[in-house]
């Protein structure tokens, strides 16, 4: 389903609830990542574990990584695939004007999820709700996961809560794990002329993971071509989720919300 309004077109797939695309439609810049391979479809064919499957078949955008992410950890009380279950269920989506609202019951948490993303002049707005539907109280890692296109990050600048993070050129990677305070991710794009700031509740997600793929890895799944930077909140640290699950608790019948802001700015 696609939104389109205020120069903004910003898509929603059933697959994952995943944003697939952010354009700005002038001059025309796609905002978010989207592999080389991103509108060719799946395979009928598997792989030997869930984090190959997830690499063979990423299309980029950006995801919500529940009740997991990363690799399954043995430790967990159900078995995860790779990034965790609402990554690859396929959600109910409804359109209404300007927004559209993605919902999933997952299975192998007793945990609904609604997810209602909306545009307004200069911003996109997701608003997620959890709620336990069990009959005990549950926990969960929660990540939230936008890949931008790597050319936004060429003669650019990156603050994660205000302080600066340094950005490997093209080919390189690299990956980090932040505490943070005051829930803000800002890039400044000199080269594109375009702004980012992602804002944030940091009392569920007290972290961002800063993955850059700048074309650095030449093996599967990238073969060089993945160019991608992830600026991801996340509520635990990187592979270190409590006792495999995570840090979000949800007691009988809890609902926890939070939003999500991207604001969109032409830089002068």
């Amino acid at each position: 389903m696609t939104i389109r309004t205020h120069g903004l077109r910003v898509r929603v797939v059933a697959l994952g609830a995943r944003i697939d695309s952010i354009l700005l439609e002038e001059p025309g810049l796609e905002l978010l990542y989207r592999t080389p391979w991103a509108d060719a479809g799946g395979s009928e064919w598997g792989m030997s574990s869930s984090s190959a499957l997830w690499h063979r078949d990423y299309a980029g955008g950006w995801h919500v990584l529940l009740p997991s992410a990363g690799d399954p950890d043995p430790r967990a009380p159900v078995e995860q695939p790779f990034h965790g279950e609402a990554a690859w269920r396929t959600w109910s989506l409804r359109q209404d004007g300007d927004t559209v609202v993605a919902e999933v019951l997952l299975r192998t948490v007793p945990v609904r999820v609604v997810r209602t993303v909306s545009v307004t002049e200069g911003r996109v707005t997701v608003d997620t709700v959890l709620r336990n539907v069990g009959m005990d109280a549950t926990r969960l890692m929660w990540v939230e996961h936008p890949a931008f296109a790597g050319e936004l990050f060429d003669d650019a600048e990156l603050l994660v809560d205000g302080g600066a993070v340094g950005l490997v050129s093209a080919p390189g990677s690299a990956f980090a794990d932040l505490p943070v305070t005051t829930g803000t991710v800002e890039l400044r794009s000199r080269s594109s002329g375009v702004g980012l700031r992602l804002g944030f509740d940091v009392t569920v997600h007290p972290r961002v993971f800063v993955w850059q793929e700048r074309r650095g890895e030449r093996a599967f799944p990238w073969w060089g071509a993945g160019d991608a930077v992830g600026l991801e909140p996340a509520s635990d640290p990187y592979g270190n989720p409590a006792d495999g699950v995570g840090s979000v608790r949800l007691a009988v019948g809890e609902e926890r919300s939070t939003r999500f802001e991207l604001d969109v700015d032409r830089l002068g």
